[in-house]
């Protein structure tokens, strides 16, 4: 198998949810350090339009969005389990609900105390991807957010003065995607003053940071793209038989983030599943890629 690269920057919540998985599985994995605004030339051929970090790449293999990326990270290596004791659809869940509503408050609180630091072009490329909303003005949305926020640390709080794990004994998925948005949070004090109110989660965060972020070396952009040119895409050709729209292998498809960040890949379907799908692009520098997207929180449409 080829290497695992993570395309990333360090200052990133949901490169962060990766790291830890990374940790508790005790992955090899080469880093590359991608910008944190547009434009991002050493990315975007990889990925036909798709901005977001992180981005995780397998050759000429590229997949976008972290719950693709857990899935297949899951698939390669079984063993330590993100789903223990049958956890699966607990751990997903909570996933689901930290990706959006916890992330989304942590990120409102924090930027209220930050807005005044952070410069223009910072500003103007979140907007663009808001689909054209003001992230300056999202400080606005605080006072009800600081509310929110309390109260899905307090739910936190009191799960882990039952065991020392979201879901139970053991390190979940849900632990994961938790813990990127408290760790968020600690880059700005006011904020992780909320966290520090709670014991039984700051013993929980403590204990996850403690764990490192797997076994890293960088990697420079340029040799990742090199290696996507001179691979060939693993994938398969796979059909759903019970695809509820009718989806097949050869169509031409769009795929869109539903959240935010609304740029389309468009491709040729691939391989089709109940939470998965892959489409192949042409690069005219790279050559045949094959892009994989979650099925949750993305639109599919016909080209």
């Amino acid at each position: 198998m080829s290497e695992i690269i993570l395309h990333q920057y360090a200052i990133s919540p949901f490169s962060e949810k990766i790291r830890k998985i990374f940790a508790h599985k005790k992955i090899k994995w080469r880093s590359v350090e991608q910008p944190v605004i547009m434009p991002k030339p050493k990315l975007v051929p990889l990925t036909g339009g798709y901005r977001k970090i992180p981005v995780m790449q397998i050759g000429a293999d590229v997949y976008c969005d972290t719950a693709v990326i857990v899935r297949k990270l899951d698939e390669l290596y079984p063993a330590p389990t993100l789903y223990p004791a049958g956890a699966e659809a607990a751990a997903n869940i909570i996933a689901m609900w930290a990706d959006r509503r916890l992330f989304f408050s942590c990120v409102t609180v924090i930027f209220e105390k930050m807005a005044a630091t952070i410069g223009k072009d910072f500003i103007e490329d979140r907007s663009k991807l808001m689909a054209g909303a003001n992230f300056a003005e999202i400080g606005l949305q605080a006072p009800d957010a600081r509310h929110q926020l309390r109260a899905f640390l307090d739910i936190l709080d009191r799960e882990l003065k039952a065991h020392p794990y979201i879901v139970g004994d053991s390190f979940s998925l849900a632990d994961a995607a938790c813990f990127h948005c408290v760790w968020f949070m600690r880059s700005e004090p006011t904020a992780f003053s909320l966290v520090q109110r709670f014991p039984n989660l700051m013993h929980w965060f403590e204990r996850i940071e403690a764990t490192g972020q797997g076994e890293v070396t960088p990697m420079d952009p340029d040799e990742a793209l090199k290696i996507a040119r001179e691979s060939t895409p693993a994938t398969a050709i796979a059909a759903d038989p019970d695809d509820p729209n009718g989806l097949r292998p050869g169509m031409r498809i769009s795929v869109t983030p539903d959240d935010y960040g609304f740029d389309a890949v468009v491709g040729k379907l691939v391989a089709s599943g109940v939470h998965e799908i892959a489409i192949e692009r042409e690069d005219k520098d790279l050559g045949r890629l094959v892009n994989h997207f979650p099925k949750i929180g993305f639109r599919i449409g016909l080209v």
